[in-house]
């Protein structure tokens, strides 16, 4: 296998690319309504030729990224707070293994808070299923997107695992740049942030020293939480289906969730960066530990840090109380947050016809409860 080849395939757009792609954007025809929501108000010839004046990946970042996602922010939430910044050296690259909510926001939201404090933007992992439009395939490699994957045979697997293990090493080790990746396969659709334990393996495949390679990557777990669940409805009615047969996505359901993560309504939102697991993983390689308990370890402290971090809402509250009929949580919500969010969810499972009302209320006040849920499992009275 010819990494060197993968690489080329997989890797973000360089500079000398930015141009072909930002003619490509330019001459989509949904980018004009794109333009027109981001940029409510401007002149939308105007904004297109200065558009077309962009000719490096940075100036992409910084003119449309990092206005973009202050836009959103702005428009569809009630603020973003963060913490744990002073943890992270502006001079060093890191593998933030994140919670993941939302297929695009998660990671570029985080881009723009780098942005902010003064550090270098990451590369960002993209699953090849949200690769085949073109229109996203050119924004995302635009935006430092480098092509995941994951899925197919056993020995399809293994060989995606090599590729990716192989780049991501690369890219942090060589290149010096960070990299967001989420912490399992797809969004959280329960509200259950766990780390899956083939992707801690996968960044050691071909590697004998496990604790050493993990080290070298300089993993933060990175703990992201939303008032309001992006695509929330959207989740429970998906999930609700696999319980019955296996979901299968129709056309073009990727691109409708992204668009709906964008636009629709997020509450408030906190970023947590948590403390980089090089002395946790110096300590486990002290212990004579075999490769699998390393690891297993590592998944178990990504978990507890993100568990710990996640910053529980009055939305998360009411929802275990409501789920278990209790008010033992009413000191973190008002009776008229409670009215408004129960008023809310209705209205959302009301618009889901022929499934079961019930069951669907159960399934949404679950996803909400259980940030608090794993929150007790830390610290049980």
């Amino acid at each position: 296998m010819d990494l060197h080849q993968q690489f080329e395939i997989i890797r973000p757009y360089v500079d000398h690319e930015v141009k072909p792609a930002i003619d490509r954007l330019v001459s989509h025809p949904r980018f004009e309504s794109v333009l027109k929501y981001l940029f409510e108000g401007a002149d939308v010839q105007e904004l297109t030729g200065k558009f077309k004046s962009i000719e490096t990946v940075d100036q992409f970042q910084l003119f449309f990224s990092s206005y973009t996602v202050k836009t959103i922010v702005d428009k569809t939430s009630q603020g973003l707070t963060d913490q744990g910044m002073e943890n992270l050296d502006p001079e060093k690259s890191y593998l933030f293994v994140a919670n993941h909510r939302d297929i695009v926001l998660d990671a570029a939201i985080m881009q723009y808070l780098l942005h902010v404090h003064g550090h270098r933007t990451s590369q960002i992992t993209f699953g090849e299923n949200l690769m085949s439009e073109q229109l996203l395939l050119d924004m995302g490699k635009l935006n430092k997107m480098f092509t995941f994957y994951r899925g197919g045979t056993r020995i399809e697997q293994y060989r995606n695992a090599v590729i990716n293990s192989a780049y991501i090493n690369h890219v942090i080790k060589e290149k010096k740049e960070s990299i967001w990746i989420a912490q399992r396969n797809g969004r959280t659709k329960d509200g259950d942030d766990k780390t899956q334990t083939g992707l801690i393996k996968m960044f050691t495949v071909g590697s004998e020293q496990v604790g050493d390679t993990l080290a070298d990557l300089n993993i933060v777990p990175v703990t992201i939480s939303y008032e309001i669940e992006p695509c929330d409805i959207q989740k429970v009615k998906e999930l609700y289906i696999a319980r019955r047969e296996e979901y299968v996505k129709s056309p073009g359901e990727d691109y409708m969730n992204i668009l709906a993560g964008i636009t629709g309504e997020k509450g408030r939102i906190h970023y947590a960066f948590g403390t980089p697991l090089n002395d946790f993983i110096h300590s486990l390689t002290s212990q004579s530990l075999h490769a699998n308990e390393i690891i297993d370890k590592i998944v178990d402290e990504i978990d507890r840090q993100i568990h710990q971090d996640y910053f529980l809402w009055p939305s998360n509250y009411l929802a275990f109380d409501l789920l278990h009929d209790t008010t033992e949580n009413s000191d973190h919500y008002t009776e008229e947050e409670k009215v408004i969010y129960v008023e809310t969810m209705n209205r959302k499972i009301a618009a889901l016809e022929g499934f079961d009302a019930a069951e669907l209320k159960e399934m949404y006040l679950r996803m909400y409860a259980n940030p608090v849920v794993n929150r007790r499992a830390l610290h049980p009275h």
